[in-house]
């Protein structure tokens, strides 16, 4: 009985230190999603070709991964308290971000390799975050970029609003979580790149709420 009690002990411990590494992930994800937009070179086929727009482009993915990874542990520490709003919030919350590292592999990897054969293809993935209309059809691509933004603002809500309501987490950081998420509908008004500023209240939420997780060291549900 006894050793079956330390043994489950043993396993709290090990869990609760996972996910206080979870939340270090959340932390750097925060971080670099800020310091991105201030580097991020100018949308346009000249840029591609540049040895910024790789690293940029490497950098996002990165952080894109980081974030996955740090929601993990963001709703693994309220599990049981958010219920199906937090289970349905992270799933679709993870899925913006894996769709982001498709984008960023892409931009990456891809889009440097072509500019020479298929410029209007490439002027038109890039254009899909810029303010430039595609001359050529993007295929999946051309309904992905919606679908990304949709996934992005109902994750970060729904999840938020869970977090809100668990009393787990700083209720104040899921509230600017779901703000982070829905403030982005007013780049339909903000000339692009002024709109990168956006994505700096999703930073802060991240670095906050990866910070609780990292700092706090009660045992893991």
């Amino acid at each position: 009985m006894n050793k079956h009690k330390k043994e489950e002990n043993k396993w709290k411990v090990k869990g609760t230190d996972l996910i206080r590494w979870l939340g270090l992930f959340a932390i750097m994800a925060g971080i670099l999603y800020i310091v991105i937009q201030f580097i991020h070179p100018s949308d346009n086929i000249t840029s591609v070709n540049s040895s910024k727009w790789v690293m940029v482009a490497c950098l996002t993915m990165a952080m894109s991964l980081f974030s996955l990874i740090g929601i993990i542990g963001i709703y693994t520490k309220q599990v049981e308290e958010t219920g199906w709003l937090g289970l349905i919030g992270f799933v679709i919350f993870s899925l913006f971000w894996l769709v982001s590292m498709t984008f960023s592999f892409n931009e990456a990897f891809v889009l440097p390799l072509i500019t020479n054969d298929a410029p209007k293809f490439v002027e038109g993935i890039v254009g899909l975050f810029g303010e430039n209309k595609s001359e050529v059809n993007l295929g999946i691509f051309t309904v992905l970029a919606p679908i990304a933004g949709l996934l992005y603002m109902l994750g970060g809500l729904l999840l938020g609003i869970a977090t809100f309501r668990a009393r787990v987490l700083p209720r104040l950081a899921g509230v600017l979580l779901s703000f982070a998420a829905v403030v982005t509908l007013v780049a339909a008004i903000i000339p692009h790149p002024f709109d990168r500023i956006l994505a700096v209240p999703m930073g802060l939420a991240l670095i906050w709420l990866g910070y609780v997780v990292w700092s706090d060291t009660r045992e893991a549900p």
